[in-house]
């Protein structure tokens, strides 16, 4: 068989020297940092809490030594979730997210020993509180400084990374795209090796045993860390032989189907009873998700009716004394799983048909909109029923924009992936309208930019990703772009 010369390796930045820092260095840096930014926000809330309420800063050794002890925690819990493990799942797509959770663990832990020894003696609930909020948001935010920093060193080839062997298997196509994305992460790729056809029959093929034990010969010589291993859909028995035969070299075996990247871009690796299935995201999907958004929902949409219901009042009255007609009405909308819901609005026009062949979007300078019903809809007011959907269980606080029936069937046919939008329920508001991508699509361009944002929402949900989108929409203008 042909070996192909070296893959090339990315080289340093001009005027730099090669770093020979490795992956424990780095993450004993993150841990190290961490550490110490929790410690000192637990005890620097402390010492702020003192001032303010009891107008005097004083050493406290029983609070010191809590706030160490959460730190040390902290960590530990990290390192048992494999959050420093910078290669990995967790550290790569829910660090953020995996540890603002551990804060909270850590201290409901803290909170349980502190019971169960009756050391809580003298410490001040306030203080636990604030101690809790200010911890929380150092992580966050030193949580998001060093993702930014080690995905800049990884990508500046400032620590010495694993080496890997890539080996593509007969029948594996358009292998190029996958080598391209290796190059521009700058991986470590110091073999690139093409396995030759082989006959279909595999038992007793002697070239077959012949080019396996060439290609662990090569992987015990380089070394090697990993041996990354490209396959398509044809000779699968011929690859199983492969990883059979590779499973003798003491290195990590990775297995990526090159057919399916774009799917498992956003993948994981789970479980079906005690066997390990690939996972395809599709938004909150397991328990602990479904729970975090529900209960985020329920909390939310209370807050906002018990908050804003004289403001209820004074639209019901405005809108009885602009036009004739009913305060609300209901649009049938597709929901989660293409379901049917009734979606609730503020009435902003004199008149709507909601007749699937007459439907007719809102346009600019619409005759249609009503005086008080263009200020609601420009304010996004117009959509506060839909609080009412929320509690109901029908729609998210956050969640792609649910489209009239009609203007689905407008673009189905047109649109690739559209019907995905609805693998999560529909939102008051959503990640493409933070981006502009609001009221009218009278073009196909408008509607595949607003899919691919909706999309975006989906393939990437989080907890943090959701408050993101609720801060934007109170404060950014692009969420009021279109509005009429």
């Amino acid at each position: 068989m042909s070996l192909n010369a070296m893959f090339p390796r990315a080289q340093p930045l001009a005027g730099t020297a090669p770093a020979h820092r490795t992956q424990v260095f780095w993450t004993a840096v993150v841990a190290g940092l961490e550490a110490i930014v929790i410690v000192a926000c637990a005890y620097g809330a402390f010492l702020a809490y003192s001032a303010s309420v009891y107008g005097v800063v004083f050493f406290r050794t029983d609070y010191a030594l809590a706030s160490i002890a959460m730190g040390a925690l902290y960590v530990g819990l990290c390192v048992a979730d494999n959050q420093y493990d910078l290669l990995g799942q967790e550290w790569n797509e829910h660090s953020r997210s995996r540890g603002g959770a551990t804060i909270v663990l850590s201290f409901v832990i803290l909170l349980a020993i502190g019971y169960a020894t009756n050391s809580l003696d003298g410490y001040s609930r306030g203080t636990f509180f604030a101690q809790l909020v200010a911890t929380l948001l150092g992580q966050i935010a030193i949580r998001a400084v060093l993702w930014q920093v080690i995905d800049h060193v990884r990508l500046n080839a400032q620590w010495r990374r694993e080496s890997m062997a890539v080996l593509v298997m007969p029948g594996a196509r358009d292998v190029g795209d996958i080598r391209a994305r290796l190059a521009i992460r700058q991986e470590h790729v110091v073999r690139w090796i093409d396995f030759p056809s082989v006959s279909d029959r595999i038992n007793g093929s002697a070239s077959l045993e012949v080019q396996l034990s060439e290609i662990r010969s090569e992987c015990r010589a380089l070394p090697i860390d990993a041996v990354l291993v490209l396959f398509g859909a044809d000779n699968m028995d011929v690859v199983s032989h492969t990883v059979e035969a590779l499973s003798e070299l003491p290195v990590r075996i990775q297995l990526l189907p090159v057919e399916l990247t774009d799917l498992m871009r956003h993948s994981r690796v789970g479980s079906y009873g005690h066997l390990r299935v690939l996972e395809l995201f599709c938004g909150p999907c397991s328990l602990r998700d479904r729970f975090l958004k529900r209960t985020f929902d329920i909390v939310i949409a209370t807050s906002m009716i018990l908050v804003l219901w004289p403001l209820f009042v004074v639209v019901a009255i405005l809108i009885k004394l602009d036009s004739r007609g009913p305060v609300l009405f209901q649009q049938a909308r597709l929901g989660f799983n293409n379901e049917p819901i009734r979606v609730l609005k503020f009435r902003s026009m004199t008149t709507f048909d909601d007749a699937h062949d007459e439907f007719r979007q809102a346009v600019r300078n619409d005759p249609r909109v009503t005086g008080i019903g263009r200020v609601l809809r420009q304010t996004n007011i117009d959509e506060l029923p839909q609080l009412l959907n929320v509690l109901r269980g029908e729609m998210s606080i956050v969640g792609p924009r649910p489209h009239a029936i009609a203007h689905n069937r407008m673009f189905a046919d047109h649109i690739r992936k559209m019907f995905r939008r609805h693998n999560v329920k529909p939102g008051i508001t959503g990640w493409a309208q933070v981006n502009g991508l609001r009221g009218e699509t009278d073009t196909f361009e408008k509607m595949r930019k607003r899919i691919e944002h909706d999309l975006y929402y989906v393939d990437n949900w989080s907890f943090f990703f959701d408050i993101k989108i609720l801060i934007m929409t109170v404060i950014s203008r692009r969420a009021h772009t279109n509005a009429y």
